[in-house]
């Protein structure tokens, strides 16, 4: 009786540890701040101010997270794709949608500068039907 006990006190802070670490680690890979309307299934997404990286088995639609620009910023893009299947496009666009920068299916690491003619705002965005990851960071030089 005594030993089945202990091994009851001893599982129930297991039990609540593992669950506090699920939570934390949900925390920690949902933290989107992206906008736009998408699917993914059997995804690991994290995000910042200036970086989207998102791992899936299947992305479709589009993703998307704005940045405010000012006249004069350069702003520095560096963009990773992994395709196993589809097509993802990385884009940049102005407040009227026009596109400044654009890849699709890049096959190595890009690396550009785009030079902000004008303030605004901006967004970075993927968009397709696509099977694999991403990763886009920005820096933005004044």
């Amino acid at each position: 009786m005594l030993r089945t006990r202990t091994k009851i006190i001893l599982t129930i802070p297991v039990c609540i540890l593992s669950l506090i670490l699920i939570l934390l680690l949900a925390m920690f890979f949902s933290n989107s701040n992206g906008r736009g309307s998408f699917t993914s299934t059997k995804s690991i997404e994290y995000n910042t101010k200036n970086r989207m990286i998102m791992y899936y088995f299947s992305f479709i639609g589009y993703k998307y997270t704005p940045i405010s620009l000012k006249k004069g910023d350069k702003l520095v893009l560096d963009v990773s794709v992994t395709t196993k299947e589809g097509n993802l496009k990385v884009s940049l666009e102005n407040e009227n949608n026009k596109e400044l920068f654009s890849t699709e299916n890049p096959k190595k690491h890009i690396t550009k500068t785009v030079n902000i003619n004008e303030n605004g705002n901006y967004k970075i965005q993927v968009e397709g039907k696509h099977q694999g990851g991403y990763n886009v960071k920005w820096n933005i030089e004044s």
